[in-house]
């Protein structure tokens, strides 16, 4: 139990409930009646300070698993392939394999991928732009970063497609239907795992200038990743740099279409790109909330918060807090008075940030450049709006 209060005073919020939604406007009462509410499985923060603060602090733990053991997956490939990537790990093992891997991912190393992505973009338009329509997310959004991503790890183009969709299916693991289609991800594991090790092979024999073979080369004071840590890290690139992405961008399109004064704007001036794309992952992130558990007991802002106790952060809550952004809402030009906490922080700030900002600053310049007045020409289909969320089909019109 979490002290402090009296706890009918508190909201509460059912993060388990499948249709539960961050962005909602009972979220939103929630937060504005206290910095924190009640759950099922312990309590959600929702205030920028607050938010914050838990990511900053390292006595609260992050674990992926979190999600499986609320639907009872406590065992298997499933659980054993999210318990033991590097965003479920802490401490000295943590920093370990962030050193060994985050030399591939500084914006110097990223920078170099621009002319790439640039060249892809312009490519996947060139397929639909002359008949003035397309479907967003099959023609652009799902392949577009999929495509940096393999090639960046050496992938042979023949099976690109085969990765692209190993990696949709990893994105399901977050979905609070996860016990639904847990075969469908725990075969895309197996799979990717089976070419991975291929692939491993064929680099440690004849090495080349992609991604897998700098993480095969990597060493730290003598230390190299094991066998199956380049497995791991090959599927957490694989799902990070293709699934939120690809989830990213279908949300930007969706929010310049709700504000083509914005998209018109971004056609002017590209130059407004890189500020954009961080109003973009402040008012609508892919992974709108993520969660922590307290490694020991801790008083937050007042509040006792025993060892054990589950924190769900309501990144997107936290992002649109109106005691620190006020009532503002999306607009590529302003300057905001914080940095948005999409990508967390402390120990575990994202390790593909600076790929995931460089995959949409060149994308949607051109993008606006191409297919000016995009509008909906039919019903989007979404994915659920807790853990990976995003338009799974975007049907689009355009001048």
């Amino acid at each position: 139990m979490v002290s402090g209060v009296a706890q009918d005073a508190i909201p509460y919020l059912d993060t388990l409930d499948p249709d539960f939604n961050p962005e909602s406007a009972e979220v939103a009462a929630a937060r504005r009646a206290n910095w924190y509410a009640r759950t099922p499985v312990g309590i959600a923060v929702l205030r920028y300070e607050q938010v914050g603060a838990v990511l900053g602090d390292r006595r609260f733990r992050q674990t992926a698993t979190m999600g499986l053991l609320a639907r009872g997956i406590t065992s298997g490939p499933l659980y054993d392939w999210l318990d033991k990537m590097i965003i479920s790990t802490d401490g000295e093992e943590h920093l370990r394999l962030r050193r060994l891997t985050s030399k591939a991912f500084t914006p110097r190393a990223v920078d170099r991928l621009r002319p790439l992505m640039r060249e892809v973009a312009e490519e996947l338009i060139d397929g639909f732009v002359a008949t003035g329509e397309c479907e967003f997310m099959a023609d652009f959004a799902n392949v577009y970063p999929a495509r940096i991503i393999c090639d960046m790890l050496g992938v042979p183009v023949q099976q690109r497609a085969t990765y692209r969709e190993w990696a949709n299916d990893l994105g399901l693991v977050f979905s609070p239907r996860i016990a639904e289609q847990r075969e469908r991800v725990e075969n895309a594991i197996a799979g990717l795992f089976r070419s991975v090790d291929i692939l491993l092979d064929s680099r440690r024999r004849s090495p080349g200038p992609d991604l897998l073979s700098a993480l095969i080369e990597a060493e730290e004071a003598g230390d190299r990743l094991s066998t199956e840590e380049l497995r791991l890290m090959v599927s957490a690139l694989l799902f990070g740099g293709q699934d939120t992405t690809r989830n990213q961008l279908g949300l930007a399109m969706t929010l310049f279409i709700e504000h083509p004064d914005q998209w018109r704007l971004l056609a002017e001036q590209p130059e407004l790109a890189a500020q954009a794309v961080e109003e973009i992952f402040r008012i609508a992130p892919t992974a709108p909330m993520n969660g922590r558990v307290a490694a020991e007991a801790i008083t937050l802002d007042g509040l006792h918060i025993p060892a054990g106790t589950v924190v769900h952060l309501v990144t997107v809550a936290a992002n649109t807090d109106p005691d620190v952004f006020g009532a503002a809402g999306f607009d590529i030009t302003a300057r905001r008075p914080a940095p948005q906490l999409t990508f967390g922080g402390g120990l575990h700030y994202c390790l593909g940030a600076a790929l995931a900002r460089a995959e949409m600053a060149e994308a949607l310049p051109i993008l606006a450049r191409r297919i000016p007045k995009p509008r909906l020409s039919g019903p989007a289909s979404w994915r659920p709006p807790v853990g990976i969320t995003g338009p799974r089909s975007l049907p689009l019109t355009f001048a």
